[in-house]
């Protein structure tokens, strides 16, 4: 004869009560905050004050002939 598992080994059924507890226990570790109307306003892209030193066209020109040898 089959053996049937008991009712703790299946998963929750959709639309069961049980939902709410195990969406809690999903995003537990998870922080998320949803973004406000102030986050999507933007004045242009934004730009590090910590850039590296531009380097003059003829030294990437150079870089890239050698390393297309």
């Amino acid at each position: 004869m089959p053996v049937i598992p008991s009712g703790a080994d299946f998963p929750p059924q959709r639309g069961s009560n049980n939902n709410s507890t195990s969406h809690e226990q999903r995003n537990s570790g998870q922080e998320t905050q949803k973004a406000s109307m102030v986050d999507h306003i933007s004045k242009g892209p934004h730009i590090p004050d910590n850039m590296p030193p531009r380097v003059p066209k003829e030294e990437i020109e150079a870089r890239k002939k050698e390393l297309n040898k």
